[in-house]
């Protein structure tokens, strides 16, 4: 506490020099945290920001302040601010289940995982009671939003669930699971517990388990697209390929609006020579998702099968776009430039696909064929000794081809 009160000391100072709090009236700061509460309620967030800071400027250890301008940079999508203000707010109250619930939900939105996993931990030990806050349910491996809930309750799946989740994205995977049938044991009618307990389960290798509890998905809604999608993988590399391309076709017909089944369908369709079938449904999932990069990557090397040059470059070029920060995205432009006989625009991207990722083996082995392809032995010979130290595999016969004999 004595930490939390120096460091208010210091973000308030001028508030503390003017007249100290107990000689002041309570109205005072009172009259602007009132009135930030009564702009909070009519949707007024930048007013009500400003007289909730008044109200801090006066009097800078009023919990309740921090609390209401918690929830007013949550309006604003301010959450690394939201985050603060609620934590200050716990270290003055500690043990408030509806601040220490949205800092949670924060903290997982900011994907803060262990942070997260923590507030999860200690809202298991609280007492429930009553709440004006009202939440949309959002899981990693749910449908997206779906119930709405509030924070407290008798029944706290959700609060498993969650414990479960950031278990899960901490790399847990047995803990996860944990936390997972504690939720079906609170809840054992909610289809997106046992998805997430399947996803625990593939990441352990229990295939079996895994596609026990999709089926379990599907038996309480049989809609359920994220089990089914993930059902028709597991069977596609654990069971039938027909029964997972039938599954697949469900999902699609039955949620015609989602793209990753459309982007699924379409990479089995590339590796099995159903080069029109996999550009219509990379189309699809573009068109429904088009800030995806590896939707327009994946196309792109449909295009360069198809040999459409042109659709091909452009596609890798978008993908990169969308993510520069990804080297295969320039590896794979380099590719196609290379085999235009494009080399000097080639080296060009396979160069920045090594910055990003300097132990990359294949873009050295690559660069030095392009190298190679200009007259550039020396730098070209260069680039095969670094990939060959890199544990790539270079044919003797492009090694003494390049580099002369050793």
């Amino acid at each position: 506490m004595i930490r939390i009160i120096l460091w208010l000391m210091i973000l308030s100072i001028s508030g503390f020099a003017q007249v100290p709090v107990d000689q002041k009236e309570s109205s005072d700061y009172m009259y602007y945290y009132e009135k930030g509460e009564q702009l909070l309620s009519e949707r007024k967030y930048n007013e009500a920001l400003v007289n909730i800071n008044e109200a801090l400027n006066i009097y800078a250890l009023h919990p309740d302040s921090y609390y209401t301008r918690g929830a007013i940079k949550e309006k604003l999508n301010d959450k690394e601010g939201a985050l603060r203000d609620y934590t200050i707010y716990l270290e003055l109250k500690p043990n408030q289940f509806d601040a220490l619930f949205h800092k949670a939900l924060i903290n997982f939105e900011l994907k803060k995982w262990a942070q997260a996993n923590a507030d999860f931990k200690q809202l298991i030990t609280l007492p429930t009671g009553e709440t004006t806050s009202i939440y949309f349910r959002q899981g990693q491996f749910s449908e997206g939003t779906n119930q709405v809930f509030t924070s407290h309750g008798t029944n706290k799946a959700h609060l498993f669930n969650y414990l479960g989740l950031t278990a899960f994205e901490m790399g847990q995977y047995d803990e996860a699971l944990i936390h997972f049938d504690s939720a079906v044991s609170h809840n054992p009618d909610a289809a997106n517990y046992y998805v997430n307990a399947g996803r625990s389960h593939e990441a352990l290798s229990e295939f079996e388990k895994a596609k026990q509890s999709y089926q379990t998905a599907l038996l309480i809604n049989p809609d359920h697209s994220i089990a089914q999608h993930n059902l028709s993988t597991l069977n596609r590399t654990h069971g039938t390929t027909q029964e997972a391309d039938l599954l697949l076709d469900e999902v699609i017909a039955k949620n015609p609006d989602l793209p990753f089944p459309y982007a699924e369908r379409a990479y089995y369709e590339m590796n099995n020579g159903e080069l029109e079938n996999a550009l219509r449904d990379y189309n699809k999932a573009i068109e429904l998702a088009p800030s995806v990069g590896d939707y327009w990557l994946s196309r792109g090397m449909v295009k360069e099968k198809l040999n459409d040059w042109e659709g091909a470059y452009r596609d890798y070029s978008q993908s990169i776009v969308l993510n520069e920060k990804d080297e295969k995205l320039w590896l794979a432009r380099a590719n196609l430039l290379f085999n235009q006989s494009n080399y000097a625009a080639a080296i060009k991207d396979y160069d920045v696909a090594i910055v990003l990722y300097p132990s990359y083996a294949i873009a050295y082995y690559n660069r030095a064929l392009a190298k190679n392809k200009l007259g550039m032995n020396a730098k070209a010979c260069a680039d095969l000794k670094i990939a060959e130290a890199l544990a790539f595999e270079v044919p003797p016969k492009v090694m003494s081809g390049i580099c002369g004999v050793q």
